[in-house]
This record gives structure tokens, sequence and C-alpha cells, in this order.
């Protein structure tokens, strides 16, 4: 119990995202935002401005021309692919405090969030879930607590575990607390809009995913990813998609492989967004 609490303290004071991350996700919650509003946010932060213009001029978007302000980036790459960029520089840095474990290294940390938030984009138009920037948002956050579960790593929790029946009762047997838990501690420390940090905390709860669509969007989310082998630390684990989500979202296992293909896609063209150091270095 008193790991457990230590544990919750350290997620307690993880630190924030850039404040400017939490401006940009209240405003996009309003469909009618302004995207003036939006490019005046991020030409609040100097090096956030900075790394959004490296990566709107790298080969990720192919310009003809290099794009020098936010306002001509938001121009050719569209609103809802800036805000995709913000909050992948925002949350770059985070990861990379995360220490080598049986997670694996920050890069793959940050490499299954990415797929995750890729995935759970996908189902969020599939199913017709309005708000995929939300979606996006919460695959991209969803494993802020597993940062802190790696740097428990210690002498006291055995690199090598006995697998339980889930990751999260793996985690919880290593632990006392699962990822979900420990991502929404986080998310609550942060403030993070309700229903935003309700599926972080309730992405692998049956009863939940039944009733809340964006926590069973991003717990079918992980599971495909895991399953893809992308991040996943006990693979000897079998995953199987939750019924309940996937009857909540009227999805089909055809849906499933749709979204598998498509994230593998977006992995192989979106090498700059996986580069940690290169999107977080201030």
């Amino acid at each position: 119990m008193t790991r457990v609490l230590d544990l919750i303290r350290t997620l307690r004071t993880t630190p924030p995202l850039p404040s400017v991350a939490f401006r940009i996700l209240e405003v996009v919650r309003d469909p009618d935002y302004s995207i003036d509003t939006l490019v005046d946010l991020v030409r609040t932060d100097p090096s956030l401005t900075a790394r959004v213009l490296r990566l709107t001029n790298s080969a990720l978007f192919g310009v003809p021309n290099e794009i020098t302000s936010v306002g001509d980036a938001v121009s050719y790459v569209g609103t809802r692919n800036l805000v995709k960029l913000v909050l992948v520089c925002c949350a770059a840095n985070h990861f990379r405090q995360a220490s080598t474990s049986i997670y694996g290294d920050p890069g793959t940390l940050w490499r299954h969030s990415f797929a995750v938030a890729t995935a759970s984009q996908w189902i969020a138009r599939r199913c017709g879930y309005a708000e995929t920037d939300t979606a996006f948002t919460a695959g991209i956050l969803h494993n802020v607590g597993k940062v802190a579960l790696s740097q428990a790593m210690d002498d006291t929790v055995p690199n090598v575990v006995t697998p339980q029946e889930s990751h999260c009762a793996t985690e919880a047997e290593m632990f006392g607390i699962d990822h979900a838990a420990a991502a929404g501690v986080v998310a609550g420390t942060w403030s993070l809009p309700r229903e935003l940090t309700m599926a972080i905390r309730n992405h692998h709860s049956e009863r939940e995913v039944a009733k809340h669509a964006l926590a069973a969007i991003l717990g079918l989310a992980d599971d495909l990813v895991l399953g893809l082998g992308i991040g996943n630390p006990f693979p000897s684990i079998e995953l199987r998609p939750s019924a309940l989500a996937m009857e909540r979202l009227q999805l089909t296992a055809e849906d499933l492989e749709n979204a598998g293909a498509h994230v593998r896609t977006e992995l192989e063209q979106n090498t700059e967004l996986l580069n940690l150091n290169g999107v977080s270095n201030r």
C-alpha cells in the first residue's frame, strides 16, 4: 500500500503540458472556434511555433515552398492537422522522461501512443463520433501514466513477471495500479476536460465502455495497437477486442482490420512525428 501511495504522489507531481496545449484543447471543443484564435495561441509559445513550422516544412507534408508563419501553415495543412501537430509537439516532451524498462524505451512508448491516437481518430470517424480531434488527443495522452510506471521500475518490481489475464491485471500485480488508473490520476491533476479524463481513466473498464463512446473508442484502439505488436510489453497475453465496445460503437471485425491497416500506413508515413527527439527538442 505504501508503494502505491508513493506512486500516486509521483503521478500527481507529473509536470503538466504547456499551458498553450490546455488552451487549445478548450478552443477546439467549440465547433465554431476561430482559426485566428488558434493561430494566435500557437504564436504565444515561440518554441512551439518553431517546432510546428519545422514539422510543416518536413517531408511529412511536402510543401512546395518554405512555410514561415503559423498562419501560412494553417492555410497549407489545415486546422485539424495544426491541432494534431501542436498536441504531438506538446506531448512528446513528456514521453522523453520515460525510463527504459519492461515497457521498452521512451521511443517505444511514444510510437505506441501515436499509433493509438491514429487508431482512435480512425475509429471515431468510422462510428460517427463527432469529436475526432478529442479522440486523437485521448490516444496521445492515454499512456501518460506509463511514464511514471517506467520510472518506478526498480529492484522491487521484477523485469520478468508472470502475466495475468490482462495487461491491466499484470500491471496491478506489479505496481498495485494499472496504466489506465495511473493516467487518470495525471489527467485529473492536469484538470483535463471531464470527458477526456473519464475516457483515459476508464478505457479498459467494461462497465464504462458500454456507456461512453470515447472510452470505448480508446479501449478498442489501445487493444488493437497492442495486438499489432506495437509497444506490447506482455506479448504472451491474448488480446481480444471488447465485445461491449464493439457493440456500443457498432463496429465489425472487418472495421478493426481496416483500422489496423490504416495505423500501419500512418506509422510508415509519419517518421517525423515518430522521431521523439526531433519533435520535442526545444
